[in-house]
């Protein structure tokens, strides 16, 4: 409706300045037109514009003229006509191009806004997340082990970084996310990983690839993977609905007997409920070592 009042005024006004001025009896009664159509075009767009034109063109050869113009008339009223056709197309047009390049800026500068909070939000996120890493792994590791330690948690936070790119894609692909964490220590069939694709919330990507680093570490040094015959079973599943839930489930087979460890170190932070983790249950089975992780907001 406040288009269409808009449009009702780009004819009306222009109208009653002609009539104001000479009642259309001075040189071409359309010009007045002219104006307005561009301002039609410009803000309400090319469609609003059309009707505006055809609108002014019936008011004016009506009204502003002693015989109003038919297209089959003389050659002198037909060239008239074509050339106010040809006018409010080209003024349509020019209206129609500036009202896409605003509208292509301002969305440029809404992106690069966006961009540079965007920026800005993950680089103190980045920042306090190594500082705590360095922390606690300072804490909890030997001196002789510090730099091993904090060098492979580092490695897959950058891992688990690159999985999200500064756009409107706030997610990352679950899939990608489980390989690339678990790269460093596939060995031939020592892991078997499967679920539905699906994409995590970006909140969720980072500590889940932390946590599934830790678990692998852990394997590797003291559970499944640390004997040739030890096997790993990842496997999730993803509830029906809008914002999903995700069920993983890390499984250890194969491996040496499970105790469970009487020090608390860093991967106690890491594996447990956090943002982005909405349940964590780690377990130490004899028989080896498991893990649930429930992650909300899924997109399938």
């Amino acid at each position: 409706m406040q288009a269409l009042g808009w449009s009702v005024l780009a004819v009306a006004v222009p109208t009653a300045l002609r009539w104001a001025i000479d009642r259309g009896s001075e040189g071409v009664p359309f010009l007045t037109y002219f104006p307005a159509l561009t301002l039609a075009a410009l803000f309400l767009g090319w469609r609003w514009a059309a009707l505006v034109a055809l609108a002014s063109a019936m008011v004016a050869n009506r009204l502003l003229r002693d015989e109003p113009l038919l297209l089959w008339g003389s050659g002198s009223e037909a060239a008239l006509a074509g050339l106010f056709v040809l006018s409010c197309a080209g003024l349509v047009w020019i209206g129609e191009v500036a009202r896409r390049t605003v509208r292509a800026l301002e969305a440029a500068k809404a992106r690069e806004t966006l961009l540079n909070q965007e920026l800005l939000h993950r680089a103190k996120n980045l920042l306090t997340t190594v500082n705590a890493m360095a922390v606690l792994t300072a804490r909890h590791s030997d001196p002789e082990d510090f730099v091993e330690a904090l060098t492979g948690r580092m490695q897959a936070l950058e891992r688990a970084t690159e999985l999200l790119s500064v756009d409107e894609k706030v997610h990352c692909d679950v899939h990608a996310l489980v390989e690339a964490a678990l790269a460093p220590f596939r060995a031939g069939d020592n892991f078997t990983v499967e679920g539905p694709p699906c994409e995590l919330p970006r909140d969720a990507c980072v500590p889940l690839s932390l946590a599934l680093h830790e678990l692998a570490t852990n394997a590797h040094k003291y559970g499944a993977l640390s004997v040739p015959e030890g096997r790993v079973a990842l496997l999730w599943t993803i509830g029906e609905g809008e914002g999903a839930l995700l069920r993983l489930a890390w499984r250890e087979e194969g491996g040496p007997a499970v105790v469970k460890p009487e020090r608390v170190g860093m991967g106690t932070a890491l594996l447990k409920q956090q943002r982005g983790l909405d349940q964590v249950e780690l377990k130490y089975l004899p028989g080896g070592v498991e893990c649930a992780i429930s992650v909300a907001g899924v997109v399938c």
